[in-house]
């Protein structure tokens, strides 16, 4: 039975009661019918939902995940970046490594700090904030992140195409590699 005559029958089983309310004038007979249609209806609904229990409340299951995560990159650089990208496993290291929070002087703030937080800020889009959780193709997003803040700017010209956003990439990059004025 699909989903829309179940919610047909579960409709008319919560509104029997009150049909049978009007139809039948007479008051203690509607009480009657109505506490009648009442138990009907509960039974009538208990039994739908145990034959279909798909009906209920839809929760994620192990096999079943979230919704993807909101990409950075365009659909057709996935394929590139996975022959151009290292080992997940060794990405997952360094960005581990990278943000990690190790601070040698207090109060100043790196271009290392700024590049670990635009990438923490980017998993914090993502809701996942362990770099273990995260799946291998938002790792090697974050590589490639890390390495467009990093490399010159020729190199970054030809990585932000990567991106569905490249100017925004750019200026991002852009504005960590000024340098700081005090």
């Amino acid at each position: 039975m699909d989903r829309a005559k179940r919610r047909v029958l579960l409709t008319l089983a919560a509104l029997s009661p009150g049909v049978v309310t009007i139809t039948v004038q007479e008051f203690a007979m509607s009480i009657a019918f109505m506490v009648l249609g009442i138990f009907g209806a509960l039974s009538l609904a208990a039994a739908t939902l145990a034959v279909f229990p798909n009906i209920g409340p839809q929760t994620l299951t192990e096999g079943e995940t979230k919704r993807p995560h909101p990409s950075l990159l365009l659909p057709s650089a996935m394929a590139s970046l996975k022959d151009m990208a290292p080992d997940p496993l060794v990405i997952r290291a360094t960005l581990q490594s990278r943000i990690s929070p190790s601070r040698t002087v207090p109060g100043f703030v790196t271009q290392e700090d700024h590049v670990a937080m635009v990438l923490a800020q980017i998993m914090a889009r993502w809701e996942c904030m362990d770099v273990s959780h995260l799946t291998d193709d938002q790792v090697r997003e974050l590589w490639l992140v890390e390495r467009l803040m990093r490399c010159g700017p020729a190199e970054a010209g030809a990585l932000s195409c990567f991106f569905v956003s490249p100017d925004a990439m750019l200026a991002m990059r852009d504005a960590l590699a000024e340098p700081v004025s005090v």
